[in-house]
């Protein structure tokens, strides 16, 4: 992971702040003084960004490449919360708690990189723009009802269904029959609420059924309309 120190300084960083939805309306002068409080940031797959529970001082706006929030168990098992792609933030919510520490581990996905935006000088200028204070609370809002609807779907459906909406939302952001998981089986697992075992049980179904097969690691769905009854049947 590095810091990268560009001989135009912040020039990178006021364009990676100028092209996001946020910023847009405000002013060139606030920008600049935003992008002098921030950094370039570079890292490679496995890096890790922020640690839980590390005191934030800054947030990260992904620019390039994936970032996963990452939580361990006692047993030592890794908690996938998510993953923030190109225009996505990290931690900057947290920012706005009374003593911010980071929620998860920020572990890099991919080779890519971002801007370090300086947490005092972001809030400073919620205070100042209206107009971005409300865009991040929309964001913070949007969050609250997708995490509701994620414990609620949790709390009311099958590990079997929890699965198939999964693999069929991979298939859909990677636009084919053939799902990028990004995840391994045990990461999927604990994402879903279940035991890998019963993750492992219910993919062998599926093969003996005809739904998906896998080989040497080539995840493909054969009969996504079979997945989706599962769906339709809660």
């Amino acid at each position: 992971m590095t810091i990268v120190n560009s001989p135009f300084p912040q020039i990178r960083e006021a364009d990676s702040l100028r092209a996001h939805p946020w910023f847009a309306g405000i002013g060139e002068a606030a920008l600049e003084r935003l992008a002098l409080a921030s950094t370039w940031l570079r890292f490679d797959a496995g890096n890790i960004v922020f640690s839980e529970g590390q005191a934030v001082t800054a947030c990260l706006l992904v620019c390039e490449g994936a970032v996963q929030g990452v939580r361990y168990t006692a047993g030592g098992d890794e908690k996938v919360f998510g993953q923030v792609g190109p225009g996505g933030w990290f931690s900057v919510l947290t920012l706005f708690q009374d003593e911010p520490r980071h929620l998860h581990t920020a572990r890099a996905a991919s080779a890519g990189g971002g801007c370090l935006v300086d947490g005092q000088a972001l809030r400073d200028l919620c205070r100042k723009e209206p107009v971005l204070a409300e865009r991040v609370l929309r964001h913070g809002a949007n969050l609250i009802r997708h995490h509701t609807d994620q414990i609620d779907w949790l709390t009311s459906s099958s590990a079997e269904e929890r699965l198939a909406e999964y693999v069929l939302r991979m298939a859909q952001i990677a636009d084919t029959g053939r799902p990028a998981l990004m995840l391994t089986h045990t990461q999927i697992a604990v994402k879903l609420g279940m035991r890998a075992e019963t993750l492992s049980r219910i993919l062998a179904k599926w093969r003996r059924e005809g739904l998906i097969s896998c080989q040497r690691g080539a995840f493909r769905i054969l009969r996504p309309e079979s997945l989706r009854d599962l769906l339709h049947s809660v």
